[in-house]
């Protein structure tokens, strides 16, 4: 019977790791614990049937247990929620995320940590975090909002601008069409308009480019100005 266990389970593990949300060294490490479990149960079940005591035998083992289990918590703890993660599939690899005041790209999903790449490098965090506090897939949808704020003077027609921002965002190539850039006026002061536009881009961390050229094309072609 765990020999049949073991065999669905595998079959059901490498089945769900074809999503590749899980990298290979993972997968295999996840395999090979499932059947060190199985052959402990097993080795336990021939013991029994020798008729030796196996509750004698946790008992003398049991300080050993306690201190091997204290030491393994964090890391029992940590492939406890990467199965979760697994199962449940919030995010994947490529999906931007945030979490604990750290924001990212999936790069990896381990047993043990989710790798993030960032502006400034590498993150690692570990899976019990994902169990333990809230985070934002910012990318759920299969893409990645951004927003920037341009200045309009009031000296300027506001639909005309408007208009010509328009044009500029429906002949780029930068952004995504769908879904469709949104244009909305921010906040009206006495020195001028400000006008919010949103963005949908394909790879998150090219968001910081995207805002410049988008900015630089609106000054370059409206003469839009830079807020004080």
């Amino acid at each position: 019977v765990p020999l049949i266990i073991l065999n669905i389970v595998t079959k059901t593990v490498l089945k769900l790791s074809k999503s590749n949300s899980f990298e290979e060294t993972s997968i295999l490490s996840l395999l090979k614990l499932i059947r060190y479990c199985v052959f402990i149960i097993i080795f336990l079940a021939c013991l029994d049937v020798m008729g030796i005591n196996i509750h004698s035998l946790f008992v003398s083992l049991g300080l050993v247990s306690v201190a091997m289990s204290l030491a393994a918590k964090d890391t029992l703890s940590n492939v406890i929620s990467g199965l979760i993660i697994f199962i449940e599939k919030k995010f994947q690899v490529d999906d931007m995320i945030e979490i604990d005041n750290q924001k990212g790209q999936v790069d990896k999903i381990g047993l043990k940590a989710v790798q993030l790449r960032s502006k400034a490098g590498l993150i690692i965090i570990p899976n019990i975090l994902f169990s333990t506090k809230p985070f934002v897939n910012y990318t759920r949808n299969g893409y990645y909002i951004e927003s920037f704020t341009v200045f309009l003077k009031n000296e300027y027609i506001l639909d005309e601008k408007i208009e010509q921002m328009t044009q500029i965002l429906e002949k780029s190539t930068l952004i995504l069409k769908d879904p469709k850039y949104k244009i909305f006026v921010k906040n009206m002061t006495e020195e001028g308009v400000e006008v919010l536009v949103k963005v949908a881009v394909d790879n998150p961390l090219d968001d910081s480019y995207i805002i410049s050229e988008l900015m630089k094309e609106f000054k370059r072609k409206i003469e839009i100005e830079d807020k004080k």
